[in-house]
């Protein structure tokens, strides 16, 4: 086998390897938004509101 093959065995492995993490990632990724109820939690959310924001319950300036 020539090294030109062996590149090509390597970097074809580097490439599933990552299209495989790839997959695992978007299923786990949608088995946590399957555990939400569906809803998107937005990080910039949980900053503000607190856990409360995971709950689906912000407070609102509306409300008053």
């Amino acid at each position: 086998m020539s090294k030109e093959m062996g590149a090509v065995l390597v970097f074809g492995a580097i490439a599933v390897i990552a299209i495989v993490m790839l997959v695992l990632e978007r299923r786990a990724v949608a088995a946590r938004k399957a555990a939400r109820g569906g809803r998107e939690v937005d990080v910039s959310s949980l900053i503000a509101f607190g856990s409360a924001a995971g709950e689906g319950s912000k407070t609102r300036a509306d409300d008053t």
